[in-house]
């Protein structure tokens, strides 16, 4: 994908500054790290050693909740969605393993000087979409609608399984298929070691779409800024509570704008606290303290507490308009508004169709579809501007 047109748009202050190494920071990567080192320990000691002390620890409980299947990630997610109420999407920088690995594609390629990616990251430009809302609450419908289906045609009812589903269900080799019962094909398996290597190619490949790839093209933590379909759910409970801890100034904001111009999800730190009495209080805040770490005034604190107030006015936050109209320092493709909605009702139905082979598969054929078309709509739209309206004579 051709980024320049993008880089155009989004003109911080300065390169991105280097995140302090700090006891709070080493703590939250180590948290991430050792929640994937948990879940394959738990598909070994389940599939391995045949130790099975509960089933599938992940935000499909969202499913199981809502068709009354009261399992450990039922239950994981329902203690999520109160963490949420008190201490907002701090889950999804502290607690989501998908997040972790994130951090990690964002990590491995910058030590490997990947330029395509460093053209982002170097001035921390995120490219987003005007309906990345609109594209969240379409794929967690779309996750949910097996359940919906389900529900219609038969009675809500309780029961109690904390043993279910096993760790690998919905991804490639589940239930001794290659591919979901309903995929358009299919190969029973034997669980070979070939076959087993080759399921966790397979997985892998879902797993680097959503992370490496989408990171790649799109800028830092990609998935969470644009599809993430429970960032949909997490964020009705945010800003409920007027006690919610949330990012607050606790002394003068000196305007350096580090805070903006660095944070991972995008939100415009500095004029969040200016305008909303000294609190972020955008839903994208997943805690990650990039803001607080970044801060030359050290200002800003994680608290439920007043702000406190701004004694040298900062008259830039009231002067200029925000970065734009939907209020954060990402970057919006230059494709045409409806043009961008067809976009996204189009990778949404490539989503659909690739979860023919999965639920997993969803998010491959999203991005993909996501990717490719908005690729084809911005060299569609610069080859007609670069053809002449009236034909040359020769």
């Amino acid at each position: 994908m051709e980024n320049s047109d993008v880089e155009k748009n989004v003109k911080p202050m300065e390169d991105a500054a280097p995140l302090p190494t700090n006891l709070r920071r080493t703590v939250r990567l180590a948290l991430l790290f050792s929640l994937n080192v948990y879940i394959v320990a738990h598909i070994i000691l389940w599939y391995g050693f045949d130790i099975q002390p509960w089933g599938k620890t992940a935000m499909t409980g969202v499913p199981a909740l809502v068709r009354g299947n009261i399992n450990i990630a039922a239950v994981m997610v329902f203690l999520i969605l109160v963490s949420v109420f008190f201490f907002g999407r701090a889950f999804c920088g502290w607690g989501c393993h998908l997040r972790g690995i994130i951090e990690f594609a964002d990590w491995t390629m910058r030590k490997l000087q990947m330029q395509g990616y460093m053209k982002l990251r170097r001035r921390n430009i995120l490219i987003n979409t005007r309906y990345a809302w609109l594209i969240r609450g379409g794929a967690f419908t779309i996750l949910l609608m097996p359940v919906l289906v389900y529900l219609t045609n038969n009675p809500f009812s309780i029961a109690v399984d904390l043993g279910s589903p096993p760790p690998w269900t919905d991804m490639p080799g589940d239930r001794g298929q290659l591919f979901a019962s309903h995929a358009p094909i299919n190969m029973a398996l034997t669980y070979t070691l070939g076959e087993i290597a080759f399921l966790i190619a397979l997985s892998l490949v879902i797993i680097a779409t959503a992370t490496f790839v989408f990171t790649y093209f799109y800028g830092q933590a990609a998935f969470c800024r644009i599809l993430c379909p429970y960032a949909f759910l997490l964020a009705l409970f945010m800003n409920l509570n007027p006690f919610q801890r949330k990012i607050t100034r606790t002394g003068d904001c000196t305007g350096c704008r580090k805070c903006a111009t660095n944070c991972p999800q995008g939100i415009d730190v500095s004029r969040e606290i200016h305008h909303y009495n000294g609190k972020v209080r955008n839903r994208e805040c997943v805690k990650c303290f990039t803001c607080v770490d970044v801060c030359d005034a050290k200002i800003l604190k994680d608290t439920w507490k007043p702000a406190a107030p701004q004694i040298a006015p900062r008259r830039e936050y009231e002067r200029k308009p925000w970065h734009n109209e939907f209020h954060h320092v990402q970057s919006i493709e230059p494709i045409d508004p409806v043009l961008d909605f067809i976009s996204m009702l189009l990778a949404l139905f490539s989503g659909v169709l690739a979860s023919r082979f999965g639920g997993f598969w969803f998010f491959v054929g999203f991005i993909v579809g996501f990717m490719l078309i908005r690729l084809l709509l911005r060299y569609g739209i610069h080859w007609v501007k670069s053809r002449p309206l009236v034909p040359s004579s020769k």
